[in-house]
């Protein structure tokens, strides 16, 4: 009797088992998991992938959202696309693979996207990339796997990307400049000539709101890497963004009309821009590190932002820009506590070695926005082949711009690049036609044109040694209105240059400063009036202490100087008087 009860209660318990239905390759899993492998993905890193993943996504929205999980296996796919609700979850050993195959990826126009910047574009060319999240809430990509993009495929690695953006008659060295932009060591690489070329934008956020991603690897994007459009609330964090750095316009992170988006604890080496900020407002970078042979932030039309904890390797370290379309003006953004190492480099990239970069474009006087604000940079550490260049515009004066502790140390770059490359500044996407795209210039520490209320608090600048002879002053600043130097220590780079420099401005005080070793002039002025404070400085070290001998400041409680420099009697060194300017 026990025997038949238990094969009775076996045969109950296989029927039910039997009753329960197996998993359909359409449904999600009960417990909100859709697997993408249930959906008939392979992973096999040859079978195309992307109906399969679509038909788990769209299974989970129809469920009311849910996780689409990617386990360990490689899904090559062409574009889809991410709704509301979705989480993709790529395991440890998942990698999404960019299909080599140009035709796998949509049209920029399938998703009502065009050709123009800033307004409804999205990397170069007419195609989107592998991810597009549009009209889309509450939507992630968490996990430790990989998105590879395989950027290099697309792209002719022995041919040169150059443009037409500049007259070379106007640089230092025409021939070898021209000779440097065509060199292939630092890229930029063209893109095959094969049909729409690459593939656009990896992964696409249009409209979104409430964005996470986290932890995954981005690697070898063709075009820009991770696009946010329109977005609010986005959180990138943990980010590993590993892109070939010989691809131009595979930028790390494009942020274009957001707010409220949040970068944090993530490394980004792209051949272009790393972080591209415009139109946006309370973006916070922090904890990352960037590497670039463009600039590692670039930032347009961008407010209430702060980058903080950073460490840069680039090639234009920070770069500011306010063009003739740019719209609203840059304020009120904070960069603070960052390391950088600034490198001159061959090639057709924007930038030359600039730890710091800021251009208006110039502007009719009814048609000047106030481009640029309002901006502090703070305890910041550079080692750089070139010098801080901010360049505002005769009716759009740079306002309100701190530097305080700043240590800077200008480095010579290597001699072949130097001779092709060196000595010219780079005002391309602000420059009013190609003669001012690139031009010759001597190389100040740090130059300004066309400031107002520019305060620069403990700036300590040393000059490394065989420096080319393009290098100049240490600050030289033009056509300024209101410059405060507080605590600046440093000289010039060559002998016949200033420590200071100043010329065509009004309102100009000089504070606790110091001549360091092997100053020739400390104060150089030319033409500038409302001449308000020389005070508290150190200038044992100088051999000239102010040129013109008889400047005089309104405001100066200079003592006598009881030094005597070498084979230079002290009464032959008077100091700057006490006397008011007319």
């Amino acid at each position: 009797m026990m025997l038949v009860r238990v094969l009775f209660r076996l045969m109950l318990l296989t029927a039910l088992v039997l009753s329960v239905p197996l998993l359909s390759q359409t449904s999600p899993a009960a417990n909100g998991i859709c697997n993408v492998r249930a959906f008939g993905a392979k992973g096999d890193a040859s079978v195309l992938d992307t109906a399969a993943i679509t038909n788990a996504i769209h299974a989970c929205s129809q469920s009311g959202g849910g996780t689409v999980l990617f386990p360990a296996g490689t899904y090559l796919t062409g574009t889809f696309e991410l709704v509301s609700n979705i989480t993709l979850q790529l395991d440890a050993g998942a990698v999404i693979l960019g299909s080599p195959n140009i035709s796998d990826y949509a049209k920029l126009a399938d998703y009502s996207m065009g050709r123009t910047y800033g307004v409804n574009s999205s990397g170069e060319g007419l195609l989107v990339g592998i991810i597009v999240a549009r009209d889309a809430h509450d939507v992630a990509i968490v996990g430790h796997g990989t998105i590879d993009g395989q950027g290099d495929g697309f792209m002719d690695l022995t041919t040169p990307h150059v443009g037409l953006d500049f007259d070379k008659n106007y640089v230092r060295n025409p021939e070898a400049f021209d000779a440097g932009v065509h060199d292939l060591e630092y890229g930029p690489v063209r893109p095959k000539e094969m049909g729409a070329g690459r593939p656009g934008t990896m992964l696409i956020f249009l409209n979104c709101k409430n964005v996470l991603v986290r932890d995954v690897t981005l690697r070898s994007s063709p075009n820009w890497t991770l696009h946010l459009q329109n977005t609010e609330q986005a959180t990138l964090s943990g980010l590993h963004i590993d892109n070939d750095l010989r691809i131009p316009n595979n930028d790390g992170i494009d942020c274009i009309h957001c707010r409220h988006v949040h970068i944090s604890d993530s490394d980004i080496q792209a051949g272009d821009d790393d972080l591209a900020i415009f139109a946006s407002e309370d973006v916070n970078v922090t904890n990352c590190s960037l590497v670039s042979r463009s600039a590692a932030i670039r930032l347009e039309s961008t407010r209430h932002s702060t980058f903080d904890n950073l460490s840069i390797h680039s090639n234009r370290g920070i770069g500011i820009f306010h063009g003739t379309n740019s719209g609203e003006s840059t304020q009120s953004v904070l960069f603070s506590n960052i390391t950088m190492q600034t490198k001159l480099i061959s090639g057709h990239w924007w930038g030359k070695a600039e730890p710091i970069y800021i251009a208006v474009s110039p502007c009719p006087v009814e048609e000047c926005k106030g481009g640029v604000r309002d901006i502090t940079f703070s305890n910041i550490t550079a080692e750089a082949e070139s010098g801080i260049l901010i360049y505002g515009a005769e009716h759009d004066p740079i306002q309100g711009l701190t530097l305080d502790r700043i240590r800077l140390k200008i480095t010579a770059p290597e001699p072949a690049i130097a001779r092709s490359m060196g000595g010219n500044f780079d005002l391309r996407w602000t420059a009013r036609n190609l003669q001012e795209g690139i031009l010759k210039h001597d190389i100040p520490a740090v130059f300004c044109r066309w400031v107002q209320d520019f305060d620069v608090h403990g700036l300590e600048l040393q000059w490394g040694e065989n420096l080319p002879d393009y290098f100049s002053d240490g600050i030289h600043c033009e056509q300024f209105r209101n410059v405060n130097i507080d605590q600046f220590a440093g000289r010039q780079a060559q002998t016949d240059g200033a420590a200071l420099s100043f010329s065509d401005g009004a309102g100009l005080s000089i504070t606790g400063s110091t001549a360091t070793s092997g100053t020739s002039t400390f104060l150089r002025l030319s033409n500038v009036s409302d001449r308000r404070a020389f005070v508290n400085y150190d200038l044992t070290s100088a051999k000239h202490l102010v040129e013109p001998a008889n400047t005089t400041f309104q405001t100066s409680n200079l003592r006598a100087i009881h030094y005597t420099r070498p084979n230079t009697p002290p009464a032959n060194n008077p100091p700057a008087k006490t006397k008011s300017t007319p």
